[in-house]
């Protein structure tokens, strides 16, 4: 609808993208703000344009906090000397794994936190090789399904409606094609409006079966983020000071400047 042709790459995860967005291999990535906000200390002119996904309003969430059967994980001092497993250390699972265990008593650095991908933690669990794991969905739902019982919503515990997955380019990309960047976010912003209108209908599950390979009884289950169009300098302000209390980085960036007009509410 907007002319635009795109070619689309997968990555895994949102910090393996951003390398290649400032090398110019690609000119938008899907990735999450702890990985962007790090590439802005560095001075590689990472701005966003378009909103993706945040943590909910209220509890299921769209990641938990699971154990095995028999454990009585309660509060971060219970995970104290215990191994968690998290996606990737330094990104937003282990950022929030973390914050958790502090909000609930204990003491993150206590913690071991190992890096195991999110279809392999049950296994992790099941094999003795973690006490817990950080996991999203579908995951956290096939997690509990093979037994493992729900410790905490860490997202939650922590705060309400944070910006987590988003997309961005770079401040020379948009500078130099301003209305490549209009027509993408125009775009983008549609699905989003169609995703919230028809989320949960026959039609939205076949689309979401049919990406995901997923059977339709399975998606229908699933705890989904808020879809949004548009991003707050206070929300990206929030998700920086909990990386610089945790020592991800030396001071906030400016989020009003990381933000594009395209994602700013008018």
């Amino acid at each position: 609808a907007e002319g635009l042709e795109i070619d689309t790459t997968p990555t895994q995860g949102g910090a393996v993208g951003l390398p290649a967005l400032a090398a110019g291999q690609v000119q938008i990535a899907f990735s999450n703000i702890v990985s962007i906000a790090l590439g802005v200390k560095q001075n590689l002119g990472f701005q966003i344009i378009a909103a993706g996904a945040g943590t909910g309003d209220s509890p299921p969430d769209l990641a938990g906090l699971v154990a095995r059967a028999g454990s009585n994980f309660k509060t971060g001092k219970d995970l104290e000397g215990k191994r968690v497993a998290v996606n990737t250390r330094n990104n937003v699972i282990w950022l929030f794994a973390r914050a958790w265990v502090q909000a609930t008593g204990g003491d993150p650095d206590k913690v071991t936190y190992l890096e195991v991908p999110f279809p392999q933690m049950t296994d992790a669990l099941k094999g003795d090789r973690v006490d817990a794991a950080f996991v999203v969905e579908p995951f956290y739902s096939a997690a509990l399904a093979s037994g493992a019982v729900h410790v905490a919503w860490p997202y939650f515990t922590i705060d309400k409606r944070l910006p987590i997955g988003m997309y961005a380019s770079t401040e020379s990309y948009i500078k130099a094609n301003p209305a490549v960047i209009e027509k993408f976010t125009r775009a983008y912003n549609k699905g989003v409006d169609w995703i919230n209108q028809n989320k949960g209908s026959e039609e939205w599950t076949q689309v979401i079966s049919a990406y995901t390979r997923m059977k339709p009884e399975q998606i229908k289950g699933l705890a989904l983020p808020p879809y949004d169009k548009s991003l707050d300098a206070a929300g990206i302000d929030k998700m920086t000071d909990l990386m610089v209390k945790h020592k991800m980085i030396d001071g906030r960036p400016d989020a009003k400047a990381m933000l594009y007009r395209t994602v700013v509410t008018p």
